[in-house]
């Protein structure tokens, strides 16, 4: 399978920084991060800055738990993305590698030879980009919330991670938190899924009957959902629950983003 190299390792002319550019692509990085309104955006902008820098083969970005699981890769090509759901439903949802990251939450990126063992050998732990094996991958965790865990993973094929590249992506690892941390809170407190879509209506100001015709509901069920969310976040209207909501990061947290839109649809 041919795959199409990250643009930024195409040789050609050095380009023109912007006016206001910064000479520190993590720096660009970081402001282009704080201005994407999504975490889909984020790492989309993500996933070709870490192959660039590691001059990786692969980067991913992987959901795993009971309630979310999705995949993301870079460069975008369907086909292989299904290819890797298909190899870490096993590995990654369920694995030791998942459960390493569970166990150990936000960690430093580190080497999976690190963590674990017979990567890139023992079944369940191979995985193959563009015919060949990724023997060498570095995984960088971002998340812990309960037992759903996100992280990037950046693969090559043979060449192993040296120090220094580990140390750069450790440097990128803390804007990645920072900067993603807002779409990967946990909710607090944690809604029901009936109360998360209540509360995502009210947020965009539809009336209790067209909330009610919205999710195939009374409206009698609805306003006894609106006074739980009321009980909930101790506010007495509409308004002081939306801002309560802001705050605590219910309106962007885990249950506020679609995992969907993280995952490449295999081609059709």
């Amino acid at each position: 399978m041919h795959v199409t190299p990250p643009r930024s390792s195409v040789v050609g002319p050095p380009a023109l920084a912007p006016p206001g550019a910064s000479a520190d692509p993590l720096l660009d990085l970081a402001g282009r991060l704080a201005a994407a309104t999504t975490l889909t955006a984020q790492v989309d902008a993500t996933l070709p800055f870490l192959a660039a820098e590691l001059h990786a083969a692969v980067t991913i970005f992987a959901v795993a738990g009971a309630q979310a699981a999705g995949v993301r890769c870079w460069p975008p090509d369907p086909r292989w993305a299904a290819a890797v759901r298909d190899t870490l439903g096993a590995s990654w949802e369920g694995g030791e590698l998942t459960r390493w990251h569970q166990r150990v939450g936000v960690v430093p990126a580190v080497s999976v030879h690190d963590v674990t063992t017979g990567w890139g050998t023992r079944p369940g732990l191979v995985l193959q980009h563009a015919g060949r094996v990724l023997h060498q991958l570095v995984t960088v965790p971002l998340s812990r919330a309960g037992t759903t865990v996100t992280a990037y993973l950046v693969g090559r094929h043979e060449q192993p991670f040296d120090a220094g590249e580990i140390d750069r992506v450790r440097a990128v690892q803390a804007v990645l938190v920072a900067s993603h941390g807002r779409f990967l809170r946990p909710p607090d407190p944690a809604l029901t899924a009936r109360q998360h879509s209540v509360l995502q209506l009210l947020a965009e100001g539809r009336t209790v009957k067209a909330i009610g015709s919205r999710l195939g509901i009374s409206q009698s069920t609805v306003d006894k959902h609106v006074r739980d969310l009321y009980r909930r976040l101790g506010t007495q209207d509409r308004a002081s629950t939306i801002r309560s909501a802001q705050v605590r990061g219910l309106l962007d947290g885990l249950a506020g983003e679609d995992w969907q839109d993280l995952l490449i649809s295999p081609a059709r």
